[in-house]
């Protein structure tokens, strides 16, 4: 992809009302500054850091959809920016049928650290980000996705890029009139998608979630269907603030799953017809109604209930999320100058590193750590046998004597394939990056797994000569 300069970037350069901020609280600092020195210093240190990062950021980039500032290095811009293109297009490919009410908002900010990206929404847009991972917001300073992605793996970027460019691209579709239930709804599905090979695959259920929200109906801890049609944002927030945000979240997904895309696709059709009437301005109670032909809300959400609870994950899903954490663990060895040898010894060096990862699912942070279960992938309809893991050997060095001794100092990780995934198998591949001393890795989808590797014959030992007798050369027992 080509990243050609943007023409009238809009923040571009730094602002010139920033860089005044800026000075005066460098050099000269107010009357409360000066009565609080502490106070000063960190004003003058955020005002700092915000200037620096739209120095380091430069000027605004282009893909294909979007406008683009990031002080990540070039390639990780790109690998993020590509994502953001494709799934854009699943977006429009989905509500194909709903015009554009307001203007889209292309612009994302991406950030290396999460210091700069809590400056800088505070600063330049007066959103206090404390606590997230990334947004979209719409402000009177202006409106942008925005992310960071220090100390996080990338699955869990890539979770938040989707997520929220749900809310980003919906904003034109639905200028605000989504129910805050159909719109994080929406948000997740599209959070759980898995991009593999530039194909996006949607519908699927990770084993965390799908648990938990069966556990939830046999609590009786559901929120009440027509209460989830009818919640404003105001309430939304409000139960989020009170501790309710993963059961909300998880809902939310789980009843968009059933509408439009369980059994079948039984009611798909009235779903979208939901959306329609959402589009139109029909509020969420009487559109339901007027879609799926029935004021008997209470049918649906025991029909509901009774799929939750017999819903069981998707095995590619968890593969692809298991082997994503194989593969965080996999580079940090890599970075330490460690390679394993199996699953098993990968599994012994991470324990012995304390290695975990967290994924944030339908509101919910999960700790993955390296347990026996993680190498486990469940057998759903689609398999006709239980789906495993396999190690790679990783191929040998080139020939060069740089390379060689790159390979070294610094060894690549072992790939990473499945056997008797369905519809289709995970392989991780690996790549070096252009230092030389790290690795970036995506997920392949190929119909057939690599071929096992094959295992190595002992060397033949030569024959040796006849023993020969004492007595003579022809001697014979």
């Amino acid at each position: 992809m080509n990243f050609p300069r943007a023409r009238r970037p809009v923040l571009a350069a730094i602002p010139a009302w920033l860089l005044s901020v800026a000075a005066a609280l460098l050099q000269a600092p107010d009357a409360a500054a000066q009565a609080s020195p502490r106070r000063g210093a960190a004003a003058a240190e955020r005002a700092s850091a915000v200037a620096d990062f739209y120095a380091r950021a430069g000027r605004e980039v282009r893909s294909k959809h979007y406008r683009i500032l990031s002080d990540l290095p070039a390639d990780e811009t790109r690998i993020y920016a590509e994502h953001l293109d494709l799934i854009y297009g699943e977006y429009a490919r989905r509500l194909a049928s709903l015009p554009q009410q307001a203007p889209e908002i292309p612009f994302v900010l991406m950030f290396a650290r999460e210091r700069d990206y809590l400056e800088v929404l505070r600063a330049t847009y007066g959103v206090n980000a404390t606590g997230s991972g990334g947004m979209f917001f719409i402000t009177p300073a202006g409106a942008a996705l925005a992310f960071f992605t220090e100390s996080l793996p990338r699955s869990r970027v890539l979770h938040v890029v989707q997520h929220e460019g749900f809310h980003q691209y919906a904003h034109s579709r639905f200028a605000g009139k989504l129910p805050p239930w159909v719109n994080e709804g929406l948000a997740e599905f599209f959070g759980e998608a898995i991009v593999v090979d530039g194909r996006v695959i949607v519908g699927q259920a990770s084993p965390a979630p799908v648990y938990a929200l069966r556990k939830a109906i046999e609590q009786r801890q559901t929120v009440d269907f027509l209460r989830m049609l009818t919640m404003d944002l105001d309430a939304w927030n409000a139960n989020v603030r009170a501790g309710s945000a993963g059961i909300q979240y998880m809902q939310a997904w789980s009843m968009v799953q059933f509408l439009g895309w369980a059994e079948g696709g039984r009611h798909q059709r009235a779903f979208e017809g939901y959306l329609r009437l959402i589009h139109g301005g029909t509020p969420s109670d009487r559109a339901f109604v007027q879609a799926f032909g029935t004021d008997d809300v209470r049918s649906f959400e025991d029909a509901w209930k009774a799929w939750a609870s017999t819903l069981e994950p998707t095995a590619f899903a968890t593969a692809a999320s298991r082997m994503t954490f194989l593969a965080e663990g996999m580079r940090s060895l890599a970075r330490a100058g460690e390679r394993a040898d199996s699953l098993e010894d990968l599994l012994a060096r991470l324990r012995a590193r304390d290695f975990s990862i967290e994924v944030t699912i339908h509101g919910r942070t999960e700790r993955l750590t390296p347990e026996d279960a993680i190498l486990d992938i469940p057998k759903d309809d689609l398999a006709t046998t239980k789906p495993v893991f396999e190690l790679l050997p990783p191929k040998p060095a080139k020939s060069t004597t740089a390379e060689r001794k790159r390979e070294a100092d610094f060894p690549m990780p072992p790939g990473l394939t499945t056997r008797g995934l369905e519809p289709r198998e995970l392989v991780l591949r690996w790549t070096r990056t252009k230092e030389g001393s790290d690795f970036d890795y995506e997920l392949l989808s190929p119909k057939e797994a690599p071929e096992p590797a094959k295992e190595r014959r002992p060397a033949k030992t030569p024959k040796s000569a006849p023993a020969k007798e004492a007595g003579g050369d022809d001697a014979r027992p």
